[in-house]
């Protein structure tokens, strides 16, 4: 294939064919009647590649890397993510400093002095924070991907309903869903996730309300990507959350009850803490 026919397969102008065969990304062979460049279909897949990789800014350094088998792409792709969130970091603190220059009519020696030491100082406090909450929020997704809830408007009494109710869910949320095995506690994909359901009733008033809970096949698959003791103190907050703000309003008049009477305060606390977490699950069960 020559190099007419490969700049319209893979939108790289010559130019830059020329350039990532002189950085030895791509070797493509020469036409022994001609020595015109003819170029290989796995010349056109790497080619392909290198214009995905720098669509995200990824290094020559790296996509050489890759090419050349030193590298997944899988660790290719972490690296970059790194090195972009870095970046995103960088943008949005001198976005915050145009905008005080912004704000700011009188701009003395002094004034780009001060301005030059507080670029200087690391933003510690507010990097913790966002990471925290980066953290929080991707605990807080793969949970909710574990265990979610529906209530359908109609009873599902048949393998077949309980198919027809899945598929229904599936399509009012734009979810791509593959049922593995039908029956009243069925097996479905969604979204590439394996699951499994089953009919949970509980009493609203004087009317029954059946709620479908449909559970992860393997949970462990899907834990956040957040190590250590971070992880583990998020999916607590996350579950018991309630609870803990319960604890921590019930306390005040824990310390200030008599000796003989704390354990009764405790116990009640304790008490209305479990019905505020149960009533918060079946309100989210029906909201889901």
């Amino acid at each position: 294939m020559n190099a007419k026919q490969t700049e319209q397969l893979t939108g790289i102008s010559r130019r830059n064919l020329r350039f990532y065969e002189q950085q030895g990304l791509i070797r493509p062979r020469r036409n022994p009647e001609n020595d015109y460049r003819d170029y290989s279909e796995k010349d056109i897949e790497d080619l392909k590649l290198i214009r995905a990789l720098r669509r995200l800014d990824a290094p020559l350094e790296d996509i050489s890397s890759c090419l050349h088998q030193d590298m997944t792409i899988p660790e290719l792709a972490a690296r970059q993510e790194q090195r972009l969130k870095q970046r995103q970091q960088e943008v949005e603190t001198s976005i915050r400093f145009c905008q005080k220059l912004q704000n700011t009519s009188d701009i003395d020696s002094a004034y780009i002095d001060e301005l030059l030491d507080r670029m200087d100082e690391p933003d510690v406090k507010k990097k913790l924070f966002s990471d925290w909450e980066k953290d929080y929020r991707k605990v807080a997704r793969a949970e909710g991907r574990k265990a979610f809830s529906f209530t359908p408007e109609e009873a599902v009494t048949t393998p077949e309903e309980f198919t027809e109710v899945l598929c229904r869910y599936a399509n009012e949320n734009g979810l791509n869903l593959v049922i593995t095995k039908e029956g009243l506690a069925p097996e479905f994909e969604m979204d590439g996730i394996a699951y499994t359901a089953q009919r949970i009733y509980r009493r609203v008033g004087p009317v029954p309300t059946m709620i479908v809970r449909c559970t992860a096949l393997h949970p462990d698959a899907l834990e956040a990507d957040v190590p250590g003791v971070r992880g583990k103190v998020f999916q607590f907050f996350h579950n018991w959350w309630l609870l803990l703000l319960l604890f921590l309003l019930w306390l005040p008049r824990v310390i200030g009850a008599e000796a003989g009477h704390r354990w009764e305060v405790l116990l009640l606390g304790g008490v209305l803490g479990v019905v505020i977490v149960v009533l918060y699950r079946v309100f989210q069960n029906h909201k889901n």
